[in-house]
């Protein structure tokens, strides 16, 4: 039986999606466990001085009380820094309004359940055996004068449509979870399958991986992550090849969009999905995009003024309960 002795540190961020309306709560249980020194951010000039503290303390598992876009920002300054030694462990709550990162490689359940999950695990022998997996961070540089950003899902083309459309229609009614994301996912396709122009504005793509030699692409959907398992389940990855980094791309004149999308998404890609039909998946160690257009980096819009550079971070080991 495997564990992990040692102080735990957890950093929150109350501001986030769930968080919101249960953090109080939320607190209240944490406080009830000795063993996990908790942080509470107001800011993201916050992340630092909390890692560091933390670091101080010789913590073994890191726990983030909070969505995609938190979980990034903090685990980005926590491999950038090198403030330890050894990396700790990583335990990620669903506090955020997505969670697509807890869903794949978290603590499942609700915000409540999966606080508790991890109170029970601290006070308990902590076993970690068949419960850990590891994953890298997407790296990306979207210019030389700019520090990298980190994330675990980089999307373009229709994806960014679908997230204006989650901002202004889904998140402003108190709609969260796999279910705001399967509705928006469906919003998206019924768009593109209406030529509706909210929804089916394609980005020209010139992408090369590994340092091969680039291509051109009329993208409609462009998918990179360092996950397994996406929103309520997708798995829309389909290559065996090596490489950290998983890429999926479908192109503008790609041919059965919905029932391919569709099999695509089950993660059992069906007799289309092929490159002659406009559909594309590859595994890499490095990515290099120049589009015209933006990218959603775990909820965080990015407006690259030159080329992008995605790389992997080295490996995390990721607690899952």
């Amino acid at each position: 039986m495997n564990n992990r002795p040692g102080p735990v540190g957890l950093i929150s961020n109350p501001g986030s999606g769930h968080n919101r309306q249960q953090f109080e709560r939320i607190r209240a249980r944490i406080s009830q466990c000795d063993t996990i020194h908790h942080i509470v951010t107001a800011s993201p000039a916050d992340i630092a001085p909390a890692l560091r503290e933390l670091a101080r303390r010789n913590i073994t598992l890191l726990a983030i009380n909070g969505g995609d876009g938190t979980a990034s920002a903090i685990l980005g300054e926590l491999v950038e820094s090198q403030l330890f030694p050894r990396l700790p462990m990583i335990a990620l709550l669903p506090g955020g309004t997505a969670n697509m990162n807890a869903g794949d490689i978290g603590i499942r359940g609700s915000l409540v359940k999966a606080t508790a999950k991890l109170c029970n695990w601290c006070d308990g022998p902590r076993n970690t055996g068949n419960k850990t997996a590891h994953r890298a961070l997407l790296r990306v540089v979207i210019s030389p004068a700019q520090p990298a950003h980190f994330g675990m899902f980089l999307g373009a083309g229709a994806i960014i449509q679908g997230t204006e459309y989650a901002h202004s229609k889904v998140h402003s009614r108190g709609l969260r979870d796999d279910f705001s994301l399967a509705l928006i996912t469906l919003r998206t396709v019924w768009g593109v399958l209406r030529d509706d122009p909210r929804f089916n504005r394609h980005v020209s793509i010139r992408l090369s991986l590994d340092s091969g030699e680039p291509v051109q692409r009329d993208a409609l959907i462009l998918a990179v992550s360092t996950l397994r398992r996406l929103a309520f389940g997708m798995r829309p990855f389909w290559s065996n090849g090596p490489g950290e980094l998983r890429l999926t791309l479908i192109e503008q004149q790609c041919t059965r969009f919905a029932r391919t999308f569709i099999s695509i998404a089950r993660g059992k890609p069906s007799r289309n999905a092929v490159p002659a039909s406009g559909y594309h998946s590859h595994n890499a160690d490095s990515i290099c995009l120049e589009l015209e257009g933006k990218l959603n980096l775990d909820g965080e819009i990015l407006v690259p003024d030159g080329p992008v550079q995605i790389s992997a971070s080295k490996s995390l080991e990721f607690l899952r309960l």
